[in-house]
């Protein structure tokens, strides 16, 4: 009885490393996601404007105001 312990505590280990690998997965193809939107933001949406922030499926384009002031100029939701 007690050598049925290291299996269990490999069937353990197991099944951590496959829910550790695809949260990693997971991980990297949202930072490749978010990644693609933020350049598509700064250079498809805002190419024109002085400048652009992206922000939680949101990109801010920028422009300055007579006094040079930063204002929002547009505004517009990531899908």
């Amino acid at each position: 009885m007690k050598t049925q312990g290291w299996k269990t505590t490999a069937i353990i280990f197991i099944i951590l490393f496959g829910v550790l690998l695809a949260y990693n997965i997971w991980a990297i193809s949202y930072v490749f996601k978010e990644e693609a939107r933020t350049n598509e933001c700064y250079y498809d949406v805002c190419s024109d404007y002085v400048d652009a922030w992206y922000s939680e499926k949101i990109c801010y384009c920028y422009e300055n105001d007579l006094l040079g002031n930063q204002i929002t100029a547009k505004t517009k939701v990531m899908e």
